[in-house]
């Protein structure tokens, strides 16, 4: 991979565009560099601290690395708190969701095959939202594609990520009550849609059978507020 620059136009219009993925802390932190010669200045350091510990030093692209519909892969120029600049990659995903289904008290659970683990992974419904939808109508929609027919009520139980090094993604989630179930969607994976009782889904969680974070994220949230 050449060492060139990145999509910097495209950044740039990012960086305008959402600014809230590129604020800086005001008590400190790792800021983000935007300035034309802060940036050439943290590839510089990025490539000798890699040279001198014998690490791979070929690519120091900054900007947008990748981009379609549903995900942002991009490489912030950046300062250390210890004042030393470097490069921080970053993964940006399209306003994520996440929703606990139940059908009459039992939690609603999916079967899906996740390209990433390259395996099989029982988990509650989740996607992203589509352009111009708030969190509460991407959940609706989710629920009705992934579990079948809308649902009768929904609340919001807060926000969550999978990890904040290189992950740049506040899920919202949800707890859902559905009337009914529908036919799993082989276009996206899925295998199997399931209402289990509390008991055999918290025997899952001890198996280590269910180890996606947003499934056991709102599992604890929907448990601690007395919702299964």
């Amino acid at each position: 991979m050449a060492d060139d620059a990145g999509d910097m136009e495209g950044y740039l219009a990012l960086v305008a565009q959402r600014p809230e993925l590129f604020r800086n802390a005001p008590s400190g932190g790792v800021d983000i560099l935007t300035a034309p010669e802060e940036v050439a200045a943290a590839r510089a350091e990025a490539k000798a601290y890699r040279r001198a510990r014998g690490m791979k030093d070929r690519d120091t692209r900054t900007g947008i690395l990748a981009e379609d519909p549903y995900m942002l892969i991009v490489r912030d120029a950046v300062r250390f708190p210890d004042g030393t600049r470097g490069l921080y990659n970053r993964i940006v995903e399209t306003n994520p969701v996440a929703i606990l289904p139940v059908l009459k008290g039992e939690p609603v659970l999916i079967r899906v095959y996740r390209h990433g683990l390259r395996d099989w992974s029982w988990e509650f419904p989740r996607g992203g939202c589509d352009a111009g939808e708030s969190p509460e109508e991407g959940a609706r929609r989710e629920v009705a594609e992934e579990v079948g027919g809308a649902p009768l009520s929904i609340r919001p139980l807060g926000t969550f990520t999978p990890g904040g090094s290189s992950l740049s993604i506040r899920a919202h989630l949800f707890f859902a009550e559905v009337e009914h179930l529908g036919e799993p969607d082989p276009l996206e994976g899925i295998t199997d849609v399931v209402a289990m009782s509390v008991a055999r889904l918290e025997q899952m969680l001890r198996d280590d059978v269910i180890i996606d974070g947003f499934s056991l994220a709102l599992f604890a949230r929907a448990r601690l507020r007395g919702l299964i």
